[in-house]
């Protein structure tokens, strides 16, 4: 069945995705570039490229090139060594004219750097060369607007990584610089001294990678001196992206243009794509749910009651949402008296009241408590003010303010996850999401516990088994059941099956449905949070995602390019 599926998955690749084809079109896998920035501000350029080619006589890179951006030392190689660089290149040539050879062409804008395919099959091929004056000289920093790679190539790359350097070794990092990139998917920052910028999706004809950097006065010293800011080169760069510094209607409407442009030019291989993984993804819950029937229910705490590595397991297949141990923590300071439930009254507009449940602060249960559980706490006294209670509005200026501390919390907790499951040797390799394939099978025991209590607790109602054995350990089952989303259902089918814990319950019921709550607010405004800062660092030039618009006023590459 899998053979037979794999086989239609790529007879449809074949005939609606062009740019899967193997047969009569060329293909580009990867090009690495490394860029080496001169005490002058020139640049030493390699471009690695790896691809198939199987049809044309030659590859070609056109370059925007201002009369000040002179190009040399000009030099291509493949697997058997160099290619003579000829002073006249001739685009009309024979493949076998060109065959070995590189050399420039000039053109309107600029020049294009050009050397034979030389032999078709799979091929890979360094370019190297010099650009003079590429970094200017501004008032404020040193810096330039470079694009790497070229929209409107026909023959696009799959992967594309930059890394920029400086030539004396001083190292470029977020103290000294500031980089933004434009055009395609991926991320652009500062990676062992230097700046790397790469894609996390193949490139369209739509994109571009263009990357914008400036450095501090003082590291350069420029041959090519500008009148003017570099923050008029940043100004123009932004326009049409998703920087906030240029926050204009007619921005937001240029971004939507480019993204619809992309998307409309992606729409059949996205199709594709989003076909497999959604296939992939049914056939990975069914094989999980198969591995939940084989092993049956499980009516106990698992995972020896590390709730921690139930968490981290749960995240890893799937079964727990992100943060979902901030809810659990949270009720079980509720069970553990450290906190305790108020209904209070607020008198809100018009005179209309509304009720509230805010959370007391009873103090600590050192005799009772775990780390995680003091932690946790140490954080809600944070939150509470003088007064000891936690409201609403004090909890989502807290978690906004202080993001990082309920952040660590939750890496605390995973960290403590991770480190049982290592102990316990459950993994083969580690992944998120995991496969099942990825367990030992002492995994495959800890993975089945987990998912046994779940689906045990889901079914509690249906099954004919009852005895007293849940009754003592219902408020952690309760616990289990908040970390899986459960608990509201589960907290309802104790109620029918107990009705002597009824009275417990429905004062319990409230503690969960504060704990969640709380634990919303917490998460959303941290969330909130770290996506502002995030931008925020993305936008002062700190690094992060790309934008996919912006990126005018470039120099360096153009557009086109490709082989022919």
């Amino acid at each position: 069945m899998g053979k037979k599926l794999s086989s239609i998955i790529l007879c449809v690749a074949l005939l609606f995705v062009p740019q899967f084809l193997v047969f009569g079109a060329n293909q580009v896998n990867t090009i690495d570039i490394q860029a080496v920035i001169q005490e002058d501000g020139s640049m030493n350029i390699t471009q690695n490229w790896k691809g198939r080619f199987d049809e044309g006589t030659e590859i070609y890179i056109p370059m925007k090139a201002p009369d000040y951006l002179t190009i040399s030392n000009l030099v291509v190689s493949d697997e058997n060594g160099s290619y003579e660089t000829v002073d006249d290149w001739n685009i009309n040539w024979s493949f076998e004219e060109k065959a070995r050879k590189c050399g420039i062409h000039p053109t309107d804008s600029g020049y294009e750097i050009c050397f034979g395919i030389s032999e078709y099959g799979q091929n890979s091929y360094a370019i190297e060369y010099t650009l003079d004056n590429v970094v200017g000289g501004y008032s404020d920093k040193d810096g330039v607007n470079f694009r790497f790679v070229n929209d409107e190539m026909n023959t696009t790359p799959t992967d594309v990584k930059v890394e920029i350097c400086l030539a004396d070794g001083t190292p470029i990092s977020d103290e000294n610089a500031d980089v933004w990139g434009f055009g395609f998917s991926g991320q652009v920052g500062f990676e062992n001294g230097s700046i790397l910028a790469y894609t996390n999706n193949p490139i369209s004809k739509e994109n571009h990678v263009t990357v914008l950097f400036a450095l501090d006065k003082g590291i350069l010293t420029p041959s090519r001196q500008k009148d003017g800011t570099f923050e008029e080169v940043k100004k123009t760069a932004f326009e049409g992206s998703d920087y906030d510094n240029i926050g204009s209607e007619g921005n937001d409407v240029s971004i939507i243009t480019a993204m619809v442009t992309m998307l409309l030019s992606l729409v059949v291989p996205l199709g594709v794509i989003f076909w497999i993984l959604r296939i992939k993804k049914k056939r990975a819950e069914q094989r999980l749910k198969k591995f939940s029937e084989e092993f049956g229910y499980f009516r106990d705490i698992p995972n020896d009651g590390n709730l921690n590595a139930t968490y981290t397991l749960g995240k890893m297949f799937n079964m727990c949402e992100d943060g979902a141990i901030l809810a659990s923590g949270m009720l079980r300071l509720i069970q553990l008296g450290c906190l305790s439930p108020e209904e209070t009254q607020e008198v809100g507009f018009m005179g209309k009241t509304k009720e509230m449940v805010n959370l007391r602060l009873m103090g600590n249960q050192p005799d009772k408590m775990n780390e995680y559980d003091e932690y946790l706490y140490t954080i809600l006294e944070g939150a509470a003010g003088s007064d000891g209670i936690l409201q609403e509005r004090e909890l989502e200026r807290y978690a906004r303010q202080n993001d990082k501390f309920l952040r660590s919390f939750l890496k605390k907790c995973d960290n403590a996850g991770t480190t049982y499951l290592s102990e316990k040797h459950c993994l083969k390799r580690w992944h998120i999401p995991a496969k099942l394939t990825d367990l030992t099978p002492s995994g495959e025991q800890e993975l089945g516990e987990m998912m046994g209590l779940k689906r045990y607790l889901q079914d509690f109602s249906l099954i004919a088994e009852r005895g007293v054995k849940e009754i003592p350990i219902w408020r952690e089952l309760l616990t289990y059941a908040m970390l899986f989303g459960i608990a509201d259902q589960v907290a309802e089918q104790m109620r029918e099956l107990y009705p002597e814990l009824s009275p417990q319950l429905n004062d319990y019921t409230q503690s969960m449905s504060t704990a969640y709550a709380y634990h919303y607010l917490l998460y959303r405004n941290m969330i909130h949070a770290e996506q502002q800062r995030e931008q925020e660092k993305r936008s002062g030039g700190g690094g992060g995602f790309a934008s996919l618009g912006g990126g005018g006023g470039f120099i360096g590459g153009g557009s086109g390019g490709g082989t022919r």
